[in-house]
């Protein structure tokens, strides 16, 4: 599919914010009264406020482990091992954003708990290897399966098919320690009637961390879902 043959809201603020983003050169977001470099072709958290919203919410567990999956520019990396996270595995499929993660990790002096992979979700880990903590700040926006991207930075914000999707619930539940979290970003950008479907399909509950709107008017909802392997948590389960 050409890429002119897809449109949708969602999609267009997408492009419209990324052509902002590089017109306006910004090579600085600051999160948490902390300053991190962003470089081009990586995420822009500046433009998409899902970065700093999730990584504000999340429920670190201080002393544990924290898989980050599409890391961009590192900022909620370098945040949970700031926040206590004793070993945070930051990966991305981009090697742009990889290199930007490691800047940003020296910059915050964090590399003795903080390092860096490159490779497409799960593929990074070694085998047997579980966390704690396993978050995805997803590419919540949907796009037709067929769709071809002019711009690989799209892939960030996009999953053509929700074919991403369906393999993190697929794959990620192997990769937590017995009392572990899953944890994912959306939004009401994306299809969140599909991400239901999604969840049921592969036997996940779910129940909502933390939620806030971006700022400005009209400004989309931000959600940060506990996902839970085989259904409905039980009343002992751990926070």
């Amino acid at each position: 599919m050409n890429h002119r043959d897809y449109e949708s809201d969602a999609f267009a603020s997408v492009r419209r914010r990324l052509a902002a983003a590089e017109a306006d050169g910004i090579v600085h977001y600051v999160c948490e009264d902390r300053s991190f470099k962003v470089h081009a072709g990586v995420f822009p958290p500046t433009h998409f406020q899902s970065t700093g919203i999730f990584t504000r919410h999340l429920p670190y567990r201080r002393g544990g482990s924290f898989l980050e999956i599409g890391c961009g520019a590192g900022v909620t990396s370098v945040m949970a091992a700031i926040a206590g996270c004793a070993r945070v595995v930051a990966a991305d499929i981009s090697e742009a954003a990889v290199r930007n993660t490691r800047e940003n990790v020296l910059l915050h002096g964090v590399a003795d708990r903080v390092s860096t992979r490159h490779g497409d979700l799960f593929d990074v880990l070694e085998p047997g290897e579980r966390f704690d903590q396993i978050f995805w700040n997803s590419n919540f926006v949907f796009v037709p399966e067929d769709y071809v991207f002019e711009q690989p930075i799209l892939q960030a914000f996009c999953d053509a098919g929700y074919l991403a999707h369906r393999r993190f619930l697929r794959e990620a539940s192997q990769h937590l320690t017995p009392d572990g979290q899953l944890l994912i970003g959306f939004s009401s950008l994306g299809d969140e009637q599909a991400l239901t479907d999604m969840l049921a399909e592969h036997n996940y509950s779910s129940t909502i961390v933390a939620s806030a709107y971006g700022e400005g008017a009209g400004a989309p909802r931000y959600d940060i879902l506990r996902l839970w392997p085989g259904g409905q948590p039980s009343a002992a389960a751990p926070a």
